[in-house]
C-alpha cells in the first residue's frame, strides 16, 4: 500500500505524465489533468465521436491556452460557439492545429483566429476542413504541413503567400469545390518549394495547371490531382505549355514507374503513374478517348524510361464495347487485367470477356491485349461460360499456316496466370479442380488461383 501511495504522489506531481488530454477520457479527467500540467506543453484531441462536446471540452482547457503545443478538434452540427474562443491571441506554445467541422455547408461569418494578429512563430503543422477561418491576418510561414480542405473565403494570393514564406514545407494538401478565389496579381511567382515531397490538388481544374506551372518542387515524391473534366476541354490537358516549369518535376514523378495502373470505373477514371494519381470525374468527355490522350501525354514526358512499361486495367462496374477497349492495342500494352462486377451496379464488364475471343482481322495486332498475361475474375459465376468460350477462341483455334503467321503479334500471348475472387464478402467462388484443370488447359497453360490460393492438380478434389 506505501509503494502505491508513493507512485500516486510521483504521477500526480508529475506534470508530463498529464500534457496529453483526451476528450475521450472524460470531462473529470481532463478537469483533473489541467490542474497538474503546470506549465508544460499540451497536446489536446477531440473527435466525432468522443462522448464530450467542444463546447464542455474548450470550456474545461481553455485557462492554459498559452501552454497548448498541439490542437486536435473535429466537430459537426451547428456552427461551435466555443470556436469563438479560439481568438484569444495567447498561443504562445502552439506548434500544431488541426480543426474540422463536419457541417462547413452551412454559411457562417469568417473565423479569426489568434486574435486578429499573426499566429504563434512555432507553428508549423495546420490542417483546417470546413473552417471558414481567415488566413491573410494569420501570416502564416515557416509551415511544414499545410492542409486545406473545403474552406470557405480561401484566396488564391493568400495562399501563394503562405507557401512563398513556407520554403521548408514538405506536405501540401488543397482541396477546394469552388470557392477558390483566383490570382490578383500580388504574390511574387514561381514559388520554390525545395523540400515538398506530397502534394494533392483537388481543385477545379483550370487552376491545376496554374499551381504546377507557379509551383517549382524538385524533390517531389507524391502527387495526387483530382478533377472533374466537365469544366475542361479534352484538348487542353493539364500538362499544358502553360505548365512546362512543371514538366522536369513530371519526368521525376514517372520514372519511378515499375507498372501503369488504371482503374475505369462509373463515372471515374484513376491512374497510377510512377508517382502520380490522377484521379477525374469522366462525366463530362468520353472516357475511353480521353483516358488514351491523358495517357499519351504522359508517355511522352516518361521518355524512353516508359517504352517498357506495361498496364494493370481494371474494368469495375462499366462495360465497354471492343471499339473502346481496342485503344489499349497500341504502347504501352495491357498485361493485366481485372473484370470487376459490383453487386449494386447494373453493368459487368461482360463485353470485355467475349471482346477477348475474337480475331481482329483489321488491328495489326490480331487480338485485343495481345500481351495479356493476368487476367483476375471478381465476377459472377454466371458469366464464367462466357469465360471460357473466350479463351477456347483465343487460345485453342485452329493453327494457321506458317506464312499467315508471318508475323508474330498475330499469336495472342499465353496467359500466365488467371484468379478467381468472390464478389464483396457475401458471394463463394465455385471453381472446383476438374474445372480448373479446363482453364489451365484453354489459357494456355496458366496457374490458377481461386481465392488467391494456387490449385494443385495433382491433388484430386482440391481447390
Amino acid at each position: 500500500m506505501l509503494v502505491c501511495r508513493i507512485w500516486k504522489t510521483i504521477v500526480e506531481g508529475t506534470p508530463s505524465f498529464w500534457t496529453l488530454i483526451k476528450a475521450a477520457d472524460g470531462l473529470q479527467h481532463a478537469r483533473n489533468a489541467i490542474t497538474k500540467t503546470g506549465d508544460s506543453p499540451i497536446d489536446l484531441t477531440l473527435y466525432l465521436e468522443d462522448p464530450v462536446s467542444l463546447d464542455q471540452f474548450l470550456a474545461v482547457v481553455s485557462e492554459k491556452v498559452s501552454c497548448w503545443r498541439s490542437v486536435e478538434l473535429a466537430t459537426d452540427g451547428a456552427f461551435p460557439v466555443s470556436f469563438c474562443g479560439l481568438q484569444a491571441s495567447e498561443w504562445s506554445s502552439l506548434e500544431k492545429i488541426s480543426l474540422a467541422w463536419d457541417e462547413s455547408s452551412h454559411t457562417t461569418s469568417p473565423l479569426t483566429l489568434f486574435g486578429g494578429g499573426p499566429a504563434p512563430d512555432g507553428l508549423k503543422d495546420v490542417y483546417f476542413r470546413g473552417i471558414p477561418a481567415e488566413l491573410a491576418p494569420m501570416q502564416l510561414s515557416k509551415l511544414s504541413y499545410l492542409a486545406l480542405i473545403d474552406v470557405p473565403y480561401i484566396k488564391m494570393d493568400d495562399l501563394l503567400l503562405i507557401l512563398r514564406n513556407s520554403p521548408a514545407l514538405t506536405t501540401l494538401h488543397l482541396l477546394d469545390r469552388g470557392s477558390l478565389h483566383p490570382l490578383g496579381g500580388s504574390v511574387e511567382l514561381p514559388i520554390i518549394l525545395g523540400s515538398l515531397a506530397v502534394c494533392t490538388f483537388e481543385v477545379s481544374t483550370p487552376f491545376i495547371p496554374f499551381l504546377l506551372s507557379v509551383i517549382h518542387a524538385p524533390s517531389l515524391d507524391r502527387l495526387d490531382l483530382t478533377f472533374d473534366t466537365e469544366d475542361s476541354v479534352p484538348d487542353s490537358w493539364i500538362f499544358s505549355p502553360a505548365a512546362l516549369a512543371f514538366e522536369p518535376t513530371l519526368r521525376k514523378l514517372l520514372s519511378n514507374a515499375k507498372r501503369i495502373e488504371i482503374e475505369f470505373g462509373d463515372p471515374y477514371i484513376a491512374i497510377t503513374f510512377g508517382g502520380l494519381e490522377i484521379l477525374l470525374d469522366s462525366s463530362g468527355v468520353e472516357g475511353f478517348q480521353y483516358l488514351r490522350d491523358v495517357l499519351d501525354s504522359l508517355m511522352y514526358y516518361s521518355g524512353e524510361k516508359g517504352e517498357d512499361l506495361k498496364i494493370r486495367l481494371e474494368l469495375a462496374a462499366v462495360d465497354p464495347t471492343l471499339e473502346k477497349l481496342q485503344i489499349f492495342n497500341r504502347a504501352p500494352m495491357v498485361e493485366q487485367l481485372v473484370l470487376t462486377e459490383e453487386s449494386w451496379a447494373e453493368l459487368a464488364p461482360t463485353n470485355a470477356i467475349e471482346a477477348l475471343g475474337t480475331r481482329l482481322a483489321a488491328d495489326p495486332y490480331g487480338w485485343l491485349f495481345p500481351e495479356l498475361e493476368v487476367l483476375d475474375w471478381n465476377m459472377n459465376m454466371g458469366n464464367i461460360g462466357k469465360l471460357e468460350t473466350a479463351l477456347e477462341k483465343r487460345h485453342c483455334a485452329p493453327q494457321l499456316t506458317r506464312q499467315g503467321y508471318a508475323d508474330e503479334r498475330k499469336h495472342p500471348r499465353s496467359l500466365k496466370e488467371l484468379r478467381f475472387f468472390s464478389i464483396g464478402s457475401t458471394e463463394a467462388v465455385s471453381v472446383d479442380v476438374e474445372a480448373a484443370r479446363r482453364f489451365h488447359v484453354l489459357a494456355g497453360g496458366a496457374k490458377v488461383f481461386v481465392r488467391n490460393a494456387l490449385v494443385d492438380f495433382g491433388a484430386p478434389g482440391s481447390e
